[in-house]
């Protein structure tokens, strides 16, 4: 889906130990979609959003020599100064994405569209496909072993679901209410399959 025209609701909430101020992450947005747009690859920041979200959530530790080049595309091959800035808030995106899910602050970044009479109807087909990508890097058993599980499969449903929309339906859902309310539970999807991951984790030895 093209659509990168439509309006942005961050998902983002200033807390006081986020990572990247408001300012910051219209930056991140507005270079993410350049460099998007004009070919170089990468993600936009919904996809870029949801693709960190699972990245941190999956069953092993995925270190940024994985991960960063997705974000980036054809740029990740480059060391100017833009590039290293860019770099820079896309770690510091990466963070606030580890803390909201920590401490419940969490919400995707997805597209609006704008609707005469009502409110904007969400297109979380980025983030969604984002998250897919992100969990695709932990393996395919990571997928599997989720799937399997009644909890973390009731947590996948709903991303799974807007990636199963005919062309036609991706701006106009045939029930625009179901697609809303689908929306919604997004976040709390994330989050718990977030800690689902987390609890059968090995623990990180960390330093007394």
């Amino acid at each position: 889906m093209s659509g990168h025209d439509h309006d942005h609701h961050h998902g983002h909430e200033q807390h006081c130990d986020s990572a990247l101020s408001e300012a910051e992450f219209a930056q991140l947005e507005s270079l993410l979609i350049d460099r998007y747009e004009a070919g170089a690859g990468g993600m936009p920041l919904d996809v870029a959003h949801g693709f960190l979200t699972a990245v941190v959530s999956g069953p092993r530790l995925v270190l940024p020599m994985e991960w960063l080049p997705r974000v980036l595309g054809e740029s990740a091959t480059t060391s100017d100064a833009d590039t290293e800035a860019l770099v820079g808030l896309i770690m510091a995106l990466h963070q606030d994405v580890l803390q909201d899910l920590e401490h419940a602050h969490y919400g995707p970044v997805v597209m609006y569209k704008p609707v005469a009479g009502a409110e904007p109807l969400p297109l979380p087909y980025g983030w969604c496909q984002g998250y897919v990508a992100g969990l695709q890097l932990h393996g395919e058993a990571a997928i599997e072993d989720a799937g399997n599980d009644e909890k973390a499969a009731g947590y996948l449903t709903p991303i799974a679901s807007f990636l199963m929309y005919e062309e036609a339906q991706l701006l106009d859902p045939p029930d625009p209410d179901a697609h809303r309310a689908v929306a919604e539970e997004l976040g709390p999807a994330a989050q718990g399959l977030y800690h689902w991951w987390r609890a059968g984790r090995e623990p990180v030895l960390r330093p007394s």
